[in-house]
């Protein structure tokens, strides 16, 4: 459905708040990007389609959103788009030591087995994707480390 109706279905994922079900949905579509009316088009549409289709045993809110700015990262091809920035990504079983990573993004390989390459105070990491559990981009992490220091010194008092 996501398709045919001109968008990339990123994410899907099942959470818990409070008592409610929510199921997310993560849409994305080229420049400009994906807007308010998109995500409320295409909830319209799948909710149509879950309420007569679907026998979910519990009752659900439906939520459908843009990638935003720390967009999840699923496929090999996503993580090509984020290489040089920052990424935050967890793992169920502990790789190379560790199940957190947060670092530079260095390399993708999409050859199988697909991996990717990060960079941590100094230390490359070899994560297989088919470990990965979740995964972001850290937007405003890459941006601080981007934008220019401020520059040091003295104030001249007037």
């Amino acid at each position: 459905m996501a398709r045919s109706m001109g968008f990339e279905l990123l994410k899907v994922e099942w959470a818990s708040e409070g008592r409610d079900r929510l199921l997310r949905v993560y849409l994305d579509k080229p420049a400009p990007g994906v807007t308010i009316d998109d995500c409320e088009q295409f909830s319209k549409a799948l909710g149509t389609t879950l309420d007569v289709e679907a026998e979910l045993p519990w009752s659900y809110h439906l939520e459908v959103s843009s990638p935003g700015l720390n967009r999840p990262l699923v496929t090999a091809r996503h993580f090509s788009e984020q290489v040089g920035k920052i990424i935050q990504v967890h793992t169920e079983a502990e790789v190379q030591g560790r199940r957190n990573f947060k670092g530079e993004l260095i390399q993708v390989a999409a050859e199988p087995p697909e991996q990717i390459a990060m960079r941590i105070d100094g230390a490359e990491y070899r994560i297989p994707l088919a470990a990965v559990s979740r995964a972001n981009l850290d937007y405003f992490a890459t941006e601080e480390r981007d934008s220019p220091a401020p520059k040091k010194g003295k104030k001249k008092l007037p």
